[in-house]
């Protein structure tokens, strides 16, 4: 029994698998597809810290030199030798005269200041100048009062000045040039004045109307030039408006033709003669080309071949045509000469032998006639202000310092007294020009040409 029951159940399980073969076709069981490999990990790389930029240590700046406080005086005014009217007057300072503040008086009314100079300072009331920069870190220098006197009592006691007084200097003397223009003889003439007498006599004849050069182009440099120890003199004759003739005097006075510039068909000109300080040659500027072309040229005083000293290479004669020289000075180490080739007439200086040009001022300005100071360290010049006025100047060897020594009238053609201690200039400060001296500091202004029936100008040649 158990047996037959065991076959039944096979049949019967085996039906049930037949008829489910014969429905739906079971769900495919999907491939899954083989995996790629994982890509092996990278560990990290290492990251390092940059490598730092050296950074230089940031420059300390240095500490900038201060700029000393300056007064500029308004008006002319009284250099005490102490702070106060009751201190006596050791001299004057010229208006708009600066000068660097040395210190001040316990209420900062009265200011010492380096006039003259730092080693010869005086005082000044500080009501009448202008200020440049701060006061207040001066000392305040204690100055002992004047003695006064009692009345019934003896004569008080001489107290030492508080300031060496303003620098006395000695009167002046020699011989100056000056040029006027006589009618009688229809020219130009070349005078010499005695200083101290003011007593004057006629020396050359430099041409009639419109004259040399420098005259015809007002130039305002002298046209003649005495030799460094006086026994030769240089100077330009003109005969009409197209040539000039620069001549020199042997130790007789007989004048020679040493050369010309100009022409017929292209008028020209020479300016400006000066001397070398051995005296052996004469430096000039020559024009040529009906004006257009202007060069600085040097010759033997007795004659010979002019050579051209500025400029020298062809590029720069090139750039320079149309240049406008007008005046021209020697010293021991450097020529100064005015020049227009940045626009305006501007003071150049200028190696002796040609090199290393260096402008000198660049106010935009008409400057002009430059003159050295007989040890070269300072050099005076006429600029055009901005009121219009031409006043004299003075600035160092290297163009610092710059200052003005006239305020009246139009003043031009300053030149140096043999000692350095005086200027001679001319001036319309009297109503016509005439030819006055002053002192170095711009005082003691005097009238030379007093003597003199028409008017006088270019100054040169102080000797």
């Amino acid at each position: 029994m158990k047996t037959r029951n065991t076959v039944f159940v096979i049949i019967l399980a085996l039906g049930i698998l037949a008829l489910s073969a014969c429905g739906a076709a079971p769900t495919a069981t999907p491939t899954p597809k083989p995996t790629a490999p994982a890509t092996p990990t990278v560990p990290p790389t290492a990251t390092l810290p940059p490598t730092p930029t050296p950074v230089p240590p940031t420059p300390v700046p240095p500490t900038p030199t201060s700029i000393p406080p300056q007064a500029t005086t308004t008006q002319t005014v009284n250099v005490r030798q102490g702070p106060g009217t009751n201190f006596a007057i050791a001299g004057k300072m010229p208006q708009n005269t600066s000068a660097v503040i040395l210190g001040k008086n316990e209420d900062g009314k009265w200011l010492q200041v380096a006039f003259p100079d730092a080693a010869h300072p005086g005082w000044i009331a500080a009501a009448f100048a202008t200020v440049t920069g701060s006061v207040d870190t001066l000392p305040v220098v204690a100055v002992a009062p004047p003695a006064t006197a009692t009345p019934g009592g003896p004569s008080p006691t001489k107290v030492a000045a508080a300031a060496t007084p303003t620098q006395t200097f000695p009167a002046p003397k020699g011989t100056i040039s000056f040029v006027t223009f006589d009618p009688n003889q229809n020219s130009y003439v070349l005078n010499n004045l005695d200083v101290a007498s003011h007593n004057f006599s006629e020396d050359r004849l430099l041409g009639p109307k419109p004259g040399p050069v420098d005259l015809r182009n007002g130039t305002n440099a002298a046209p003649f030039a005495w030799s460094p120890n006086g026994s030769r003199l240089a100077f330009v004759y003109s005969s009409n408006s197209l040539v000039d003739v620069l001549r020199v005097t042997d130790s007789a006075g007989n004048a020679q033709n040493v050369v010309s510039h100009g022409g017929q068909s292209a008028p020209g000109g020479i300016s400006s003669p000066t001397w070398s300080p051995d005296g052996s040659t004469v430096a000039y500027i020559g024009i040529d080309n009906d004006y257009r072309t202007q060069f600085l040229y040097t010759i033997p005083a007795g004659g010979g071949t002019e050579q051209r000293l500025f400029p020298t290479s062809p590029a720069d004669q090139q750039t320079r045509i149309g240049e406008v020289f007008r005046g021209l000075a020697w010293s021991k180490n450097y020529f100064l000469f005015v020049s227009s080739l940045t626009g305006h007439s501007e003071i150049w200086r200028l190696n002796s032998d040609g090199s290393g040009p260096l402008q000198l001022t660049n106010d935009k300005r008409e400057n002009g006639s430059p003159a050295w100071s007989p040890d070269g360290k300072q050099f005076a010049y006429y600029s055009k202000q901005a009121d219009n006025s031409y006043q004299i100047m003075v600035a160092n060897a290297d163009g610092t310092g710059a200052h003005k020594l006239t305020n009246t009238g139009n003043n031009w053609t300053p030149t140096w007294s043999p000692d350095g201690n005086w200027i001679a200039f001319a001036s319309t400060r009297g109503g016509r020009l005439d030819v006055y001296i002053m002192d170095k500091n711009g005082g003691n202004v005097k009238l030379l040409t007093d003597k003199v029936t028409t008017e006088s100008f270019l100054p040169g040649s102080w000797r």
